[in-house]
């Protein structure tokens, strides 16, 4: 009785830092522009099919599920981009717990305790629970995908089976690299599972029926990123074949070499475990090696694609492996010395990213502030692509308190002006601030203000 008690005081203990820490500077940080998207396609003001087509339009495709789900919270809550922010948070603490179910799944010591430690204060995690993007609901839907995989692997049930396939289906259309886990999991039931008769045959053509309901629902997605041809993340280079991202998983540079290491040396004194066709464990090696061999293979056939946080659930299965393969390691002193390690330098690396935070994305919210204690009202955008222009405006003018009164240059008199405050989202102008082509040469720089990736340039009329 005593061993439950103190198992769910753990659970509570977890669960509670895991909420702490993700609700902890939850708005430390403006939008970015990916959220500035996420923000503009979500707008509960328009259909849900001009939705889709804006999420087409700027995200190709991708994050469609996420989007529809942050449309319906903002329609009861109302659109607001900080309140937008516990829709990802929702996911990412919901993340702590399916974590934890899973590795009780595939084993029975206490390997969950330690999974749940090292996810709940992961500042990789942390961070992408607290960003308005689709990245913690795709680690979610991957987390819910593999457990009803492996429930139906144990006993077969329609049931499972019907939840497989919504979940599945979901989690394809909100990020199309979500077919690295379901062709993981079709080359798993192919090489382990094939003589399983009637459970290989239901679970085969539940993924065939999941691939052509993507295809149904989603081609106008897919033929938007088949048809790519050029895309801003570069060829991987030879540091990636080192590190491959376990610097941005764990912090940094130290902190990812001690998980790697950690990782490999565990991989080899359990191989034997490993190669078990019994054991669930190879499905979470196979699912780390195709997180990094389809992309990068699919990036020297056609162009690259793979950047860390697309395949935010390879996470998953490293974290996985490390906890349980650690507590099958026999030397006693050796496990205790790689707890050790790993716990002491986790929770001061991760202690110095949540609470020395900086700040890194644009710095809106005190760009306004300052136009607004000025002795100008009026701003304008600095000369940019007109989809740029969108995002950016309608999130300005969605922060922008009722108490302040600012004016946009082009809603006014133009010819009544006599001074105006120019605002440069430097990502999205090439960090020049040049004078906008419709303010002409009556009007001259008197002064500027930089915030963090934001310039303010004030003209007044001669």
């Amino acid at each position: 009785m005593k061993l439950i008690q103190k198992k769910y005081i753990y659970l509570f203990i977890i669960f509670l830092a895991s909420i702490i820490l993700r609700l902890y500077n939850l708005n430390f940080e403006d939008l970015w522009y990916d959220e500035l998207a996420s923000f503009w396609i979500a707008d509960p003001n328009i259909s849900t099919i001009e939705t889709i087509e804006r999420n087409i339009e700027i995200n190709k495709g991708p994050h469609l599920v996420f989007s529809i789900i942050l449309k319906y919270f903002f329609l009861i809550f109302g659109y607001n981009p900080d309140i937008g922010r516990l829709i990802p948070l929702i996911f990412g603490t919901a993340s702590v717990p399916a974590i934890i179910y899973l590795t009780k799944m595939i084993d029975k010591s206490k390997a969950w305790l330690f999974v749940g430690f090292l996810i709940s204060i992961n500042y990789y995690s942390i961070s992408y629970s607290q960003e308005l993007r689709s990245y913690s609901l795709t680690f979610f839907l991957c987390l819910i995908n593999l457990i009803f995989f492996i429930k139906i692997l144990h006993k077969h049930s329609l049931l499972y089976n019907f939840l497989f396939y919504l979940v599945t289906l979901l989690a394809l259309s909100n990020h199309i690299f979500f077919f690295i886990i379901l062709f993981t999991e079709l080359l798993f039931l192919l090489l382990i599972h094939r003589n399983d008769g009637i459970k290989f045959y239901i679970l085969i053509s539940n993924i065939f029926f999941i691939i052509v309901s993507y295809l149904f629902l989603m081609h106008d997605a897919l033929s938007a990123q088949l048809a790519i041809k050029e895309f801003w993340i570069e060829q991987v280079n030879v540091d990636f074949f080192i590190n491959y991202y376990f610097s941005r998983f764990f912090g940094s540079k130290i902190m990812g070499l001690i998980y790697l290491s950690t990782l490999l040396y565990l991989l080899w004194c359990k191989r034997n475990i490993l190669i078990n066709k019994s054991n669930k464990l190879f499905l979470f090696l196979l699912i780390i090696i195709n997180c990094y061999f389809l992309p990068v293979t699919y990036g020297f056939i056609k162009i690259p694609i793979l950047t860390d946080r697309y395949i935010i659930f390879v996470l998953i299965p490293i974290l996985i492996l490390i906890s349980i393969l650690i507590f099958k390691l026999e030397n006693r002193k050796t496990r205790n010395t790689i707890l050790l390690i790993l716990v002491l330098s986790t929770f001061v690396n991760n202690y110095i990213e949540i609470f020395n935070r900086k700040n890194t994305k644009p710095e809106f919210k005190k760009s306004i502030l300052f136009i607004k204690n000025s002795n100008s009202s009026i701003y304008m955008l600095a000369d940019n692509v007109n989809l740029n222009d969108k995002l950016v405006l309608n999130y300005i003018k969605r922060i922008n308190p009722k108490n302040i009164e600012l004016e946009l240059y082009d809603d006014v008199n133009k010819s009544s002006v006599k001074n105006v405050w120019v605002i440069c989202y430097l990502p999205i102008t090439d960090f020049n601030c040049n004078k906008p082509l419709n303010l002409n040469n009556n009007f001259i720089m008197k002064k500027d203000k930089s915030f963090n990736l934001i310039k303010l340039v004030y003209y007044e009329k001669s």
